[in-house]
């Protein structure tokens, strides 16, 4: 499933594939309670988010797992009704969706006069880079849903199954990310605005050309006070080293202003994450942590199960506070251990009315999901 939230109203949204394999959009008040549903059709859920403003719900469908001919769809609806207004495909002339598409990444933000599209897939047959596997990077407009090929830039790295995206309302900016294995090794961070590319950004990473890579999994989320950004993910170091979670935070300009920092320098392995800002220079992290290294496979995919120890995905869910310099603040929280466990592939750590949630399964093939609040309170 995937899971959006808007401070401003206090709604949010749970967007999943019910047992039928429908896709349902489900909208809540601030006290939980069902405001309105929708189903959207049979195809995959691939991505949600509220637009800026409130006023529409922007759902990302698909065709279908592993068949990368099949369709997909922005769909654009009314809040609180879920009034359909539109139901638009999105497509890339160079890059074909589904096939080594990301289950699980955060694929779409949204402004209120774009939606970016922010995956990967196959390229297509008779094109230079056919049989191999990039990113996609495609716009519509939000008015009409009808595609802006000339702002659409794919394949800004080769065998980047790591994608992330986030978009700030403060400088109207959006904040790519492509984990490539070969051109580039690098995890690599552009800027979009306003029909425009620009700004570079790169962590070193590494790669053998197949597929297997340094970089993991991770998020980008922006600054409510600065119009820039901040980023996690994790790192493992050539050699089957164990995972660890870095942090940076970025301006509107797509520069480093904390240069990537490892969270936690000393114990066992960390996979993330998810990012979210708390106010006043500090930021939300969702990580899941192990004693030893989680990851054998060092193709690093997000639909396979990378062979993670279940006790990694029942008992190492983990929230921190950091500040903007990359230092932790107090211990880390065992959320898991509080009976809130979220997936070691999160992707919907996000703010609410009056503080941040998540949502979670029972467990792989249950059928009831369970919304996690959580209530930020400042000490003194």
């Amino acid at each position: 499933g995937f899971y959006a939230a808007t401070p401003r109203d206090g709604l949010h949204a749970l967007l999943y594939n019910d047992a039928s394999k429908s896709a349902v959009l489900v909208l809540f008040d601030r006290t939980n309670a069902v405001v309105s549903r929708k189903a959207l059709g049979t195809e995959k859920v691939r991505g949600l988010q509220f637009e800026p403003s409130g006023a529409h719900l922007v759902a990302l469908i698909s065709g279908g797992t592993n068949t990368w001919r099949s369709p997909s769809y922005f769909v654009k609806l009314k809040v609180p009704s879920l009034e359909q207004v539109w139901k638009k495909p999105i497509d890339s002339p160079l890059v074909g969706m589904e096939m080594w598409t990301p289950d699980n990444a955060d694929a779409i933000a949204v402004s209120d006069d774009r939606y970016v599209l922010h995956t990967a897939g196959q390229c297509r047959d008779g094109e230079w880079c056919a049989g191999h596997q990039g990113n996609i990077m495609q716009v519509l407009d939000a008015t009409t849903g009808e595609q802006i090929a000339s702002e659409g830039k794919d394949w800004r790295a080769s065998h980047s199954c790591k994608q992330m995206v986030g978009y700030s309302a403060v400088s109207d900016t959006f904040v790519t990310a492509n984990a490539g294995d070969y051109y580039p090794k690098e995890l690599l961070f552009n800027g979009f605005a306003k029909g425009r590319h620009f700004g570079k950004a790169s962590f070193q990473s590494w790669g053998n050309g197949g597929g297997k890579q340094g970089g993991t999994q991770g998020s980008i989320a922006g600054d409510p006070q600065t119009g820039g950004f901040a980023s996690v993910w994790s790192y493992g170091v050539e050699g089957n080293d164990p995972d660890k979670l870095y942090f940076a935070t970025i301006s509107k300009d797509v520069a480093f202003v904390q240069q990537p920092k490892k969270l936690f320098p000393d114990g066992g392995s960390e996979l993330g994450g998810a990012v979210a800002p708390m106010g006043s220079g500090r930021w939300l992290v969702a990580y899941t942590e192990a004693p030893s290294d989680m990851l054998t496979d060092y193709l690093r995919i997000f639909f396979e199960e990378w062979g993670i120890p279940a006790s990694a995905r029942t008992e190492g869910s983990r929230l921190a506070i950091v500040d903007s310099s990359g230092t932790v603040l107090g211990e880390p929280v065992n959320v898991a251990a509080l009976g809130a466990p979220f997936p070691v592939e999160i992707h919907h750590l996000v703010q609410r009315a009056d503080g941040l949630g998540w949502i979670f399964m029972d467990g792989p093939g249950k059928d009831t999901v369970r919304i996690v609040q959580l209530k930020c309170q400042r000490s003194t």
